[in-house]
Order: C-alpha cells, then structure tokens, then sequence
C-alpha cells in the first residue's frame, strides 16, 4: 500500500531513553532520525546495523510520537496481522484527544535505526492498580503490538524495555484477535498471563453482492434483492471523501449519527468532542495512506448517510456510519452499506470485510463467520503479581455474565438503563 508521509512540522523526536540499557550499552540518549526522503533506513546495511547502535526507549512526548509517523506505519506494513486500530494516525490522535500530558508510554526497539517493534500504550489506573493500556481505548475494535517478523529477537526485546518501565503491575490488551502479533509475543512474558474471551467479531469473505447473497438461504436472498431493488430504484450517489474534506465530513457524519440514535441507546462518547478531535485527527492521514475510506451517500444532491471504513492489510472494517432517519424510512439502509462495503473490498482486493464487534441483526442476515477475540492481562514479574487485577477482572467477567444470563424483561431493562447512564457519565467526564 503506497503511503504519504505527513508533515510534522519541526517537532523533533529526540527521545531520552533516562531509565533504558541501551542493546549496546550504558544509557543511552536515542535521536529518531531520519533520512532526507523522511523514510526509516530498510538497506541490508541498515537491517545488520552496520555502523547503527540497537537501541530501545520510551517515548513520553505526544510530539515525539507525531514525529515517529512514517517509521510506525513502515513497521505496520511489516506486521502482517496489524490492523488499522495500530496504524499510527489513528493510535496519535486518539493519544491527542484521550491521553493526558505525562501518560503516554510508546515503546519502541530500533535495529540498526530500523524501528523494528513498538507498543503504543498509556498510564491508566483502575482502582488501586496502575496499569499500561493500548491507545485507542474503548473506541478501537482490535489490540495488537508491532513485531516486524523478519527480527526474530524484536518480540523479546520489546518486552525487556516494557518491563525498564517503572509504576505499574499490568498490561492489558483487552481485544486481542486470533493470529495477531500479541498471541507470539506474550509466550515470552516472563510473568502471570491470564485469557479470558472478549468480543464477538463478525466477518464475510470477499465476495460481490451476488457472491454473498449465493451464501445464504433462498427466502432470505429474496428479501435481500427485494431491498437492493428499491435501493437502486433511489438513485443514490456514493462519493468517497478526500483528505481535506475530512473535518466538514466528520462534522456531518457525527450530526447525522446523532440523528439516528435519538430516543435511543447509542454511544455517548460517539457526541463527546474528544471523539470528534480523535476522528477528524486520525482520518484525513488514514485516507492519504490509503488506511480509511469516508463514504457519503446523497439523494437528489442532500446528504443522507456518512460511513467510515478501515482498511487493513485482509479487512475492510465497518467502524461508523451516520444515517437520516428519513432515508431509514424509504430503504433498509444496513443493507445500502454492507452492499457499497462488499464491492469496496473487492475493488481493495482485500479478502475479507468485517462487521466488527457486536451481534446485531442486521449482521446475522448475511450469514458471517464469528471470531472471538481474546483479553490478555499480563502482569509484572515480581511477588506482587497482578497485585490482584487478575481476581477483581475475573470477579467483574463472572457477574456480568451472570446477569446477561438471568436478568430478562423489566429488570432486564432497568440493568441495561443504568449501564447507559454509567455510559453517559463517563462520556461526560
């Protein structure tokens, strides 16, 4: 995938690794720098370290990491599982919007001064514990770390400058899918690891329209084409947005969002101006690296539906739309989306488009495939252990299953009220 480098203006990523053996030795002061086409060494020379220190270090700044952009997605490339929940436009903006001055933590290890394998976390503490969370946060599908798979000592290292980190007892990736870098990468955790299942993810092979409507059963093919007919019958025109239009279409793409959620239970956050910093932040650089595509849909010249998709290096992921209720009430409009996305990731050559978490209706009529993606929660070496995250995560998992299983109608509703409200809360703060 071709990418664009963005401009970082002067920031410079001079990283001071203060509490970091440098591979070679002693401390070590490390300067990211790169080459006058603003691209990471790859020579043969530059991959043996010829001439280049191995170096680790933390880096604490959010301008230090805006400025390690291109070195990042070079690293994504190399990691085959990553999805675009890594890429770096969308882990520094979401850093930018959500993560206060002094809790940022980008490890990263450099071979030969090629970045050869980074984690993109921050400083959270739940309860008494201090932890180390990915960014992205609650709004990101899939957590991952970067392993350029070529280094065969990159996974290793990348653990022994995590664990240089001082103040905290855990690491938790909390939506780790299978094959993803993390599942390698954690075998050589020198400490308690607990997994426990987390979200559902749902996927249909690439395929065209008539591919997949082949895939289900006959009445519900003919109920399909039914809705495709009338959808076609509208004339809709679907445009793909460029870069600079991208805070104008987010601004319309979150109004319309909101439209069609009213009166009912959607994401708060999805109205909070972090999430808007961090969507209007992140896609305009995903689109020029060819990692998002904005599409909007308009009838007779209004606009009536916005949708964001990811692109990795398999999916295509579904990740927002904002739709009129007044185009809800002429066409199935789930069926508008899942249809332009199949011929989307065909035309992507990707081979897979993913509906993401979460277990709608909707999803189920196309008949996808199910991944469960996996919680790891790695805790420092040492007699403190997890300092009993562990046991209070576990705790947590069993009651929230149990009242999934046993709370049904009015109590039901009432349990569901109050997560929402919870929600709101914590949208507002």
């Amino acid at each position: 995938m071709e990418q664009t480098a963005r401009s970082t203006g002067t920031a410079r990523a001079d990283v001071v690794a203060a509490d970091i053996p440098s591979a070679a030795a002693g401390t070590a002061t490390l300067r990211l720098g790169r080459g006058p086409d603003d691209r990471p060494a790859t020579s043969a020379s530059a991959r043996d370290g010829a001439g280049v220190p191995r170096a680790d270090a933390v880096i604490r700044e959010h301008a230090e990491f805006d400025a390690l952009a291109v070195a990042w997605d070079d690293l994504w490339e190399r990691t085959p599982s990553a999805t675009p929940f890594q890429t770096h436009a969308w882990t520094s903006a979401w850093a930018r919007a959500y993560v206060q001055p002094g809790k940022l933590v980008v490890v990263t290890v450099r071979d030969g001064g090629l970045l050869v394998a980074g984690a993109a976390l921050h400083r959270v503490r739940r309860g008494p514990v201090r932890l180390l969370a990915p960014l992205g946060g609650e709004i990101s599908d899939h957590t991952d770390v970067l392993v350029d798979p070529g280094v065969p000592d990159a996974g290793p290292r990348l653990i022994q400058a995590l664990l240089t980190v001082p103040g905290w007892r855990v690491l938790d990736l909390p939506e780790v899918l299978p094959g993803a870098a993390a599942e390698q990468w954690v075998q050589n955790w020198p400490g308690a690891v607990r997994r426990d299942a987390a979200s559902l993810n749902l996927q249909l092979p690439a395929l065209s329209v008539a591919g997949a409507l082949a895939r289900v059963p006959s009445r519900t093919a003919g109920t399909l084409r039914r809705k495709l007919r009338t959808i076609d019958r509208l004339g809709i025109e679907r445009t793909e947005v460029a870069p600079g239009e991208v805070p104008r279409a987010v601004s319309d793409l979150i109004t319309l969002h909101e439209a069609q959620w009213s009166g009912r239970r959607g994401n708060p956050e999805h109205s909070t101006d972090r999430f808007r910093r961090h969507l209007t932040g992140a896609l305009a650089p995903m689109i020029e690296r060819g990692q998002a595509v904005v599409v909007e849909y308009r009838v007779d010249g209004e606009l009536m539906a916005g949708e964001v998709d990811l692109v990795g290096h398999r999916q295509l992921a579904y990740y927002l739309a904002g739709i009129s209720p007044a185009l809800r009430k002429r066409i199935d409009t789930a069926v508008l989306l899942v249809s332009g996305a199949l011929d989307l990731t065909t035309r992507l050559g990707r081979s897979e488009y993913s509906l993401l978490r979460g277990q709608e209706d909707y999803k189920y009529r196309w008949r996808p495939e199910e991944v469960t993606a996996t919680r790891m929660l790695l805790a420092r070496p040492g007699l403190l252990g997890s300092a009993g995250y562990f046991g209070a995560a576990a705790i947590r998992r069993a009651a929230f299953s149990t009242a999934r299983r046993t709370l049904r109608g009015p109590a039901g509703d009432l349990a569901r009220r109050a997560m929402h409200g919870v929600r709101i809360l914590r949208a507002r703060t």
